[in-house]
């Protein structure tokens, strides 16, 4: 999910368009990438620090 710039609801990084005001996104496909690609590390490090806090 990423923050519309035109309403600031969220909205699925893959639409191309604000499901809630329609705007197109302003986002390179780049751009994208790299958000998802800062979404999926950020989750990755919160699975491993709860992995990590069970195990102690």
């Amino acid at each position: 999910m990423i923050t519309c710039k035109s309403c600031s609801k969220p909205t699925e990084l893959h639409m191309q368009r604000c499901s809630h005001c329609g705007t197109l996104s302003p986002y390179t496909v780049a751009e994208k990438f790299d958000m998802m690609a800062e979404m999926v590390e950020k989750a990755l490090k919160q699975e491993l620090e709860a992995r990590r806090r069970l195990k102690h």
